[in-house]
């Protein structure tokens, strides 16, 4: 499976383990987003590090069922997904599929904000 491919189904994952709230175990989160934060340092390329920052942040709103906190942070990587996508331009596609991939953090960011407005408040 590629990398790309593996994101596209770690988001999947990670929607389906957000929108339940986490009443199951949140290490199905955990380990998509360590996955990605290892192979983006595995990369060690500057681009990425904010990124990296960003999934770190993401985990930690995970780690404290932060539905509203979650939500900014799939928005911001969306954001940078596509903006580190505008100068790939390749036969392979890959600037395609981050454009994509950019589309469905921003849709889970969506998703994600609904869930955190609709959630009951915190006593």
């Amino acid at each position: 499976m590629s990398f790309i491919s593996e994101v596209e189904s770690s988001i999947q994952t990670l929607f389906t383990a957000t929108g339940q709230g986490f009443q199951m175990d949140p290490t199905a989160g955990y380990t998509q987003i360590d996955n990605w934060i290892q192979h983006l340092r595995s990369l060690d390329e500057p681009v990425l590090r904010p990124i990296v920052k960003e999934l770190e942040i993401l985990r930690g709103h995970i780690d404290n069922n932060n539905a509203a906190g979650m939500s900014i942070a799939f928005q911001n990587l969306g954001e940078m997904t596509a903006q580190s996508a505008l100068s790939v331009h390749n036969f392979s596609g890959n600037g395609d599929k981050a454009r994509e991939i950019s589309q469905k953090l921003i849709a889970a960011a969506g998703n994600l904000r609904h869930l955190a407005n609709s959630a009951p408040a915190a006593h």
